[in-house]
């Protein structure tokens, strides 16, 4: 899966656990005894995107920043929104070099590779990078194999299902993303037959 941005192409169904570890280092990486929320400075609503990534990059390592921007795009940094998600990355981008620059693109790659399916949906519409008629049928095909490569079970599935169907349920420009997604889903999993996905998964969604 891959969010094209400006740069390159970038993107790459976290756990819970994930997203707290993300979140608690880059807490521990910018603490510098600032009061702002989440250590940042007071002043911080006030701050471009791209003073926000530059702030971050000065007190965290580049694997922390991919999973800051990614976080704060999605509004799950207390305290600090990422407006334009393709501002934000093109910055750390065009900053970053050498092996800083490997590091944070495959850590932004890894960690948005880890993301739930509704925030992976979110992510897209973000970055503006694929056609709308396109994305479901995408994350669809795609989602089989995230399935296989992060050894997902059927209670697991189940709820990323049904949260993706949540979100499309709320945006009437998202209502046929769900259809989309379930037919791409099922192509997907007709194709894997079922291969080494979980058999009560094949049979419950092909």
């Amino acid at each position: 899966m891959s969010i094209n941005l400006p740069v390159r192409k970038v993107l790459g169904t976290g756990m819970p656990g994930l997203v707290l570890f993300a979140l608690s280092a880059l807490a521990g990486a910018c603490g510098d005894g600032k009061d702002g929320e989440g250590n940042f400075p007071k002043n911080v609503a006030f701050m471009s995107d791209s003073q926000k990534v530059a702030y971050v990059m000065r007190k965290a390592k580049p694997d922390s920043v991919a999973r800051f921007i990614c976080n704060a795009s999605l509004g799950k940094v207390p305290g600090v929104k990422i407006d334009t998600l393709a501002n934000a990355t093109l910055y750390a981008y065009e900053h970053y070099k050498d092996a800083d620059l490997q590091t944070f693109s495959a850590a932004f790659d890894e960690y948005t590779s880890s993301l739930p399916l509704n925030e992976k949906m979110m992510l897209h519409k973000l970055a503006a990078d694929k056609d709308p008629m396109q994305m479901g049928y995408e994350l669809g095909l795609e989602y089989v194999n995230d399935i296989r490569v992060n050894h997902k079970d059927e209670a697991r599935v189940e709820q990323e299902i049904a949260a993706l169907k949540r979100v499309c349920s709320k945006n009437p420009e998202d209502s046929l993303t769900f259809v989309r997604f379930m037919k791409g889903f099922k192509v997907a999993l007709d194709y894997d037959k079922p291969g080494d996905i979980p058999r009560r998964i094949y049979e419950k969604y092909k």
